[in-house]
């Protein structure tokens, strides 16, 4: 199974980082976005990377970052969309979730694009409010989760 097989680990060498910026410009921004550096912001360093690897190629990726004591934020969630389905979105929520905790953050939020709600709330997260329209295209949603 497909699943037992995929590595879960922070990028380390510049091939690792190359591999899950390009995977997640192109899950969320090649649409939109011709540069590379489209997908990254000024809280790179200070957070924590998660990707997902099967036979060195990058399925999935996720980021988070301390927004304050409190609470830590996710970003940049994105599989490959051939592999959506196989619960390697879970694998990375569940790890940058612990890091979370690890942290001893009380929640954690984030914003949904509309498309991704659903996973979200089978993990646990509240739907707090509609927020930004991405692109004047790409709906997104607050969401939270208690930890």
């Amino acid at each position: 199974m497909l699943i037992d097989k995929i590595q879960i680990k922070s990028p380390r060498t510049k091939k690792d980082f190359n591999d899950y910026y390009y995977l997640r410009w192109f899950v969320l921004r090649k649409e939109f976005e011709d540069d590379l550096e489209a997908c990254k912001d000024e809280l790179e360093n200070d957070s924590s990377h998660i990707m997902a690897v099967y036979n060195e190629k990058v399925l999935g990726v996720g980021r988070i970052h301390k927004i304050d004591t409190e609470s830590s934020q996710i970003r940049y969630m994105a599989i490959d969309s051939n592999f959506r389905g196989f619960g390697i979105g879970n694998l990375i929520l569940s790890e940058l979730i612990k890091i979370a905790r690890l942290e001893k953050k009380r929640y954690i939020i984030l914003h949904s694009r509309e498309n991704a709600v659903g996973f979200y709330k089978k993990n646990k997260f509240k739907l707090i409010k509609k927020t930004h329209l991405l692109y004047d295209k790409i709906q997104h949603y607050l969401m939270r989760k208690e930890l």
